[in-house]
């Protein structure tokens, strides 16, 4: 792996990453980095937040639809996303290592990881469609 710098702008977004829960893409961190630093460029974040996923010190989240998000949260587990407002949420559901053997029919593969998202409406959206 490719060794990088530990710059500045790059522990701000960190710092900002760890004191954040609710799933940030790189846009809305974009914003909040900016209000530290105003000469902070939308690249930067971006580009280090990539390198912080690729040296695991962050998780970057592909959703299905929407913005990818990251996650600060370096355990084992699953999120919802919701499809109306493309919040992101970690679940209480009990992550299944057994999903990480190999699959039953794949012969020579060997799965490493699982990741699963469910897709829904979150409690605020699915109030807001009753009314």
């Amino acid at each position: 792996m490719k060794q990088t710098r530990n710059t500045a702008q790059k522990k701000l977004i960190m710092e900002l990453m760890r004191d954040n829960h609710t799933h940030p893409t790189a846009d809305e961190l974009y914003e909040t980095a900016r209000a530290h630093d105003a000469h902070i460029s939308r690249g930067t974040v971006y580009r280090n937040l990539n390198q912080l996923d690729e040296a695991s010190d962050l998780r970057k989240l592909p959703m299905p639809m929407g913005p990818d998000h990251f996650d600060c949260r370096l355990d084992n587990h699953y999120h919802f996303l919701c499809r109306s407002c493309l919040k992101v949420f970690d679940t209480e559901l009990e992550y299944e290592d057994a999903l990480n053997s190999v699959p039953q029919g794949l012969d020579g593969f060997i799965t490493e990881w699982h990741r699963l998202i469910l897709v829904g409406l979150c409690a605020e959206c699915a109030k807001g469609m009753k009314n």
